[in-house]
């Protein structure tokens, strides 16, 4: 009969293919285990994935990505490799451009997904690229004061009123990043050497700039460089970081280590309720 459709040895008519019921699509979705969340996301899960978590793609590698693009030539240039220097005046594009857009865009997202911990991380780590960005453009006006003729950008920012109180910042920022390296001891190992390193960047920093504001330009210089090595040591683990990130968002058959440590903190609180349970039956056995 024309107008009939035959597939194999059966034969069915329109009317029966009418009557059929339609091919659908089924949304799927994956329920992540903590240690694979946290591995993912740099952020404990203290609550139930929300249903955005699912649905949404991980902005976590994209945070990662600019912090590292940002870091590592930021680095050389404080190691004074092949002849870099000026404080990174070069990079001022990059650290607006590049860090301060795309980490305040990912701590945006890591909001919107709940992510407390790296929505704050990235957050904090944007707006320093871009005040730092801001500080070494001349149309900021920032450094130029502390300068002899009051309008010169350059000479302001190797000047000892400038570097001494700048230093302050970095003091600061140093703290910030304590307070982070112990938050992180729930994640993983590499986050919180990550953080570690970001100490001691600030804590070099800061010292290299008050020597350089008592015109000790000797330890001063060695002081940056030994910044820009923690900083490069930090940048080359936030690499390894995201590409085990990218790699586990891809299905890839290798899974690079991290160092896990949610498990640890597991084990702690499981211990710290069993002891409360055990005091428990002991007061109301006494009772």
């Amino acid at each position: 009969m024309d107008g009939d459709i035959t597939r194999g040895d059966s034969k069915f008519s329109h009317n029966e293919i009418g009557n059929m019921p339609r091919l659908t699509q089924i949304p799927t979705s994956i329920t992540l285990s903590a240690e694979q969340f946290e591995r993912l996301y740099l952020n404990p899960m203290m609550h139930r994935q929300t249903a955005l978590t699912k649905s949404l793609g991980n902005p976590t590698p994209l945070g990662l990505g600019a912090f590292v693009l940002t870091a590592s030539p930021l680095a050389c240039c404080l190691m004074a490799w092949r002849g870099a220097g000026g404080g990174g005046a070069a990079f001022t594009g990059v650290l607006i451009l590049m860090g301060g857009l795309l980490l305040v865009l990912s701590s945006i997202l890591e909001f919107i997904l709940g992510n407390t911990f790296s929505s704050v991380v990235f957050g904090h780590l944007g707006a320093f690229c871009l005040a730092l960005g801001a500080t070494l453009t001349p149309a900021f006006n920032s450094a130029a004061p502390y300068s002899p003729e009051g309008t010169n950008t350059l000479a302001g920012l190797h000047s000892p009123g400038f570097v001494n109180t700048f230093a302050y910042f970095f003091v600061f920022m140093g703290l910030l990043m304590l307070i982070y390296t112990i938050c992180a001891t729930r994640t993983n190992i590499i986050y919180v050497v990550i953080f570690a390193s970001l100490i001691l960047v600030f804590a070099l920093l800061a010292a290299a700039y008050w020597q350089l504001g008592k015109e000790n330009e000797v330890l001063g210089n060695r002081l940056t460089v030994g910044s820009g090595a923690a900083l490069f040591l930090a940048s080359m683990l936030g690499f390894y970081l995201l590409t085990a990130q990218l790699l586990d968002s891809v299905g890839f058959p290798l899974s690079l280590p991290v160092g896990d440590l949610s498990g640890v903190w597991n084990r702690v609180n499981a211990g710290n309720c069993s002891q409360d349970l055990e005091s428990g039956s002991d007061a109301n056995f006494k009772g």
